[in-house]
């Protein structure tokens, strides 16, 4: 193998090792104090991570928490893909996979749903649903005719789905993913669809 290749190897492997440290890092740090009193230099710190290697990889502690949640979304769109864009009638089985994401997460869940850290996990949801729903309607071939009011229907979407999330999870998981999901698509798929379907977005 020619050097180059292995020295790029190596450098990814490092890479991925520092970011995986500071995340599990700033998790720990959640869990023992309010995000809003965690410094980057906390997080070197504790970590053993320079302060000029953080920000090689992060702006900020919200650009690091923000990368995880990216990475949590990652694995639910691709777990979710083929049920958005098999069928114009969405499956609850996506309502399903959220759910058992944020349950099989349930540690990291809790401090996501915080008071000092939920507006910027909100923001970021909206972000998501925006992407889960350009997929949609693009696999579909649906038109949108006007880009302002698709914007409410994300915002609507994204703050009804994290209220029931954020309720589900400080109450302790109190139903099955699987309820949760049927209970979800049956609020969601009748009055969404058919705005989506009916072209009066």
């Amino acid at each position: 193998m020619p050097a180059l290749i292995t020295m790029t190897k190596d450098l990814d492997k490092r890479v991925e090792r520092s970011r995986r440290l500071l995340m599990t890092t700033l998790l720990q740090l959640m869990a023992e104090k309010a995000y809003s009193k965690i410094s980057v230099a906390n997080i070197c710190e504790r970590s053993g991570v320079a302060r000029p290697t953080f920000y090689l990889h992060y702006r900020s502690k919200d650009d690091l928490l923000k990368g995880y949640i990216e990475s949590m979304f990652m694995r639910f769109y691709e777990q979710v893909d083929d049920y958005l864009t098999r069928s114009t009638n969405a499956d609850p089985v996506i309502a399903e996979i959220m759910f058992r994401q944020w349950s099989d997460n349930a540690e990291f869940a809790r401090l996501l749903v915080e008071s000092d850290v939920e507006a910027l996990v909100l923001n970021e949801f909206k972000h998501y649903v925006a992407r889960i729903m350009e997929r949609y309607i693009s696999a579909h071939q649906l038109s949108v005719r006007d880009a302002g009011r698709m914007n409410y229907v994300v915002d609507f979407i994204a703050g009804a789905s994290f209220a029931v999330i954020v309720r589900w999870v400080r109450e302790e998981f109190p139903m099955a993913a699987e309820e949760m999901g049927q209970l979800y698509a049956s609020l969601v798929r009748p009055g969404l669809l058919q705005v989506l379907l009916s072209g009066k977005v």
